[in-house]
């Protein structure tokens, strides 16, 4: 059983992450078949840029891949994207 959460929001334009450590926002912009999803993602209890372990860091980014990488839209259409992780300051 999965202990975490993962969700689009705001109209595709962000991606909420929920586990046990807390709840973390990431921006994202798709670019034809490719997700770029900012890092780091912003706390939601803070609004300011998470501080991850490296661990932690490899296990969020690794699920959030998996997650954009085949999306089924509107529960019937699967499609699969590739997914490219860009630190905010090259935005």
């Amino acid at each position: 059983m999965r202990d975490y959460r993962i969700r689009l929001a705001a109209q595709n334009e962000g991606l909420r992450y929920v586990d046990e450590s807390g709840s973390y926002r990431f921006n994202l912009v798709r670019d034809g078949d490719v997700w770029k999803v900012t890092i780091p993602p912003t706390r939601e209890s803070e609004l300011l840029p998470a501080k991850l372990s490296a661990d932690c860091e490899a296990q969020l980014l690794s699920r959030v891949s998996r997650f954009l990488s085949r999306i089924w839209w509107l529960g019937i259409w699967p499609r699969n994207y590739k997914v490219q992780f860009v630190a905010a300051s090259e935005r």
